[in-house]
């Protein structure tokens, strides 16, 4: 970071510091500004709050990561929405679906009703309706790109069942409990600069703390975390690279089509059940669908990020 950009950043947080219990002292300067859409002083005041509530590991971090992560953040979230607008009319979802993913983001607050998320958020002093806007674009987004390239997912259903039937199928099936870090790159000695950052970050804070800082996919909010993944829907090449990893270690940077992606094993276990051709069938087209619509939304973020301009950073 430059003099002048980390001096900005300490001025931030040296007033963020001052006024942290006192949001009406805090004064909202505009900070950055994307298309039409700013970003100011206690919007990243509230970002904060918001990632520090649901990420307790993020109160060890520095001013100055701390800033960085709640600023990529919420420009992810504004490139989204410029986006977006260009092709619905309004940003809105039913209740239904924002509970759904409150849900599935938040399972270890036990959220069942959006009464309870309220005040859970009331708690610990954040704007729900904030927070709501967040989530309603994430779920627009995931729903824009399902429409938009759905017909390009591309999956060989008699070769997946015909591997499935070359390989013998044992009830006990080994899991992996996967997290991530994913970044993009301009040219080769851009990647060195980029991985190596990344590594000492790992090694200085520990791969969820650097998947914060670092990874650009949607799992970097939760510290890079991709969740239980049954070791045969990944795809060989993964699947090769990572089978030589031990329990904790983490793989080199692997090349995907929208950029580079390491993985840590955070865990392993066995678990049983009987085998159901069908069932796997589908459990594996789900998953690689998931996977190449997740490749596709990196690719087409990274590209509508290069056409608009940002003013500030």
């Amino acid at each position: 970071m430059c003099l002048i950009k980390k001096l900005k950043v300490l001025f931030i947080f040296f007033s963020l510091t001052l006024s942290f219990q006192n949001l009406n002292a805090l004064e909202n300067r505009i900070l950055f500004k994307v298309d039409n859409e700013i970003i100011t002083t206690i919007d990243i005041f509230e970002e904060i709050k918001f990632l520090k509530t649901f990420n307790p590991e993020m109160n060890s971090l520095s001013k100055e990561e701390l800033f960085e992560i709640s600023k990529n953040s919420i420009l992810r979230n504004k490139i989204k929405k410029i986006e977006l607008t260009n092709f619905v009319k309004e940003l809105k979802v039913e209740d239904k679906f924002l509970l759904n993913i409150i849900k599935s983001k938040y399972p270890k607050i036990g959220m069942n009703s959006l009464e309870n998320f309220k005040n859970f958020l009331k708690d610990n002093n954040l704007n729900f309706e904030i927070i709501r806007e967040k989530l309603t674009i994430e779920l627009i987004w995931n729903d824009f790109i399902y429409q938009k390239f759905n017909e390009k997912v591309v999956i060989d259903r008699n070769k997946i069942k015909n591997e499935i039937l070359q390989n013998p199928q044992k009830e006990s099936q080994i899991e992996l409990l996967l997290s991530e870090i994913t970044f993009t790159i301009n040219d080769k000695i851009d990647f060195q600069n980029k991985y190596q950052k990344v590594l000492l970050d790992i090694e200085k804070i520990g791969f969820k703390k650097a998947a914060l800082i670092h990874s650009n996919s949607e799992t970097a909010a939760n510290g890079g975390a991709i969740g239980w993944i049954n070791e045969n829907n990944l795809n060989k090449n993964i699947k090769e690279i990572i089978s030589k990893l031990q329990t904790g270690q983490f793989s080199k940077p692997i090349r995907t089509s929208s950029g580079f992606i390491i993985i840590k094993i955070d865990d392993k276990r066995e678990s049983v059940s009987k085998f159901d051709l069908t069932k796997k069938i589908e459990e594996i087209i789900k998953f690689k669908t998931n996977d190449q619509l997740d490749q596709f939304s990196n690719m087409y973020f990274n590209k509508i990020k290069k056409d608009l301009k940002i003013y500030g950073l």
